[in-house]
């Protein structure tokens, strides 16, 4: 019983990491019908802004969080206005092959300017542990896990209560009508892919406190199960998304704790292949394109 608990408690962790990518991925898509394949590798420059903030700027974990918050967000900008912008409205396969791109040189740049190996990331976490019912987290996993769910919180906050919200959940019902009725299309996509790249690098820094190193190939690892997850559930609600994620990341510590770690990566497309099979809009239902 230890042992289930144990591992479900570690696929939380991971899978609310998840859940953070996963909601980006949702944003952008549902206010630019687009599946920003950059979207991991924003990521992954907030995991180095952060790490750029720790070690010029105090090392302090709140400047990290910062740091990389500021970092992803502008690089999402520059994405979105160099990149998305100029194709917006043309078939979802040309965005979707132009930020595939876009990634790709991201990664490999990144990785010729510090590395194809991991980095030990200075000011990691220290790995305490903390007695739980029937398992234990560490200090970093439970930082981690209080991030990812605080900024799903905040992603929440956005969509239902707040203006800019309220205009993305138009222009997710019809596009045509928000446009109609004065809603700044531009605008609203300017702040949605900052928010959403904006939560990717404070998510990654928190992964890279959890794990202490930064990687450059790292957005790979937490982007297609992020987008696994998004596929699965469905973009029309968040709470599904992250449900998705949460239930994904317990799923594949269950089956490297019991089966065999080497099945993790493959439970996800075995799910997605089963739920498109039965739900091709998802659980959870999707947003036209």
């Amino acid at each position: 019983m230890e042992i289930f608990v144990q591992q479900i408690l570690n696929g939380l962790v991971i899978g609310s990491t998840y859940a953070v990518v996963a909601i980006g991925f949702s944003l952008v898509f549902i206010v630019l019908r687009v599946v920003n394949f950059a979207h991991p590798d924003i990521f992954m420059l907030g995991m180095f802004g952060g790490l750029a903030g720790i070690t010029h700027l105090g090392g302090s974990i709140p400047v990290a969080l910062l740091s990389g918050a500021i970092a992803a967000c502008l690089a999402g900008l520059v994405l979105e206005r160099a990149v998305i912008r100029p194709l917006h409205g043309r078939d979802v396969l040309t965005t979707l092959l132009a930020t595939l791109g876009v990634s790709i040189i991201i990664q490999n740049a990144t990785a010729l300017i510090v590395g194809p190996d991991p980095i030990s990331y200075v000011g990691g976490l220290n790995q305490r542990w903390t007695a739980q019912a029937f398992g234990y987290l560490s200090h970093g996993q439970l930082f981690n896990l209080a991030v990812s769910l605080s900024l799903v919180a905040v992603a929440s906050f956005y969509v239902r209560r707040t203006r800019y919200g309220r205009a993305t959940r138009a222009i997710a019902e019809r596009p045509d009508v928000a446009a109609a009725f004065g809603v700044n299309v531009v605008r609203v996509s300017q702040v949605t892919v900052a928010l959403a790249s904006a939560m990717a690098g404070v998510g990654a820094v928190s992964v890279s406190l959890l794990y202490g190193n930064a990687w450059a190939f790292i957005g790979a690892v937490f982007g297609l199960k992020a987008f696994v997850a998004m596929l699965v559930a469905g973009n029309r609600h968040f709470e599904g998304v992250v449900v998705v994620a949460l239930g994904l990341g317990v799923l594949e510590a269950l089956v490297a704790g019991y089966v065999s770690s080497g099945m993790r990566d493959a439970v996800a497309f075995l799910v997605l292949i089963g739920v498109l099979y039965l739900r091709p809009s998802g659980l959870f239902g999707s947003y036209a394109t």
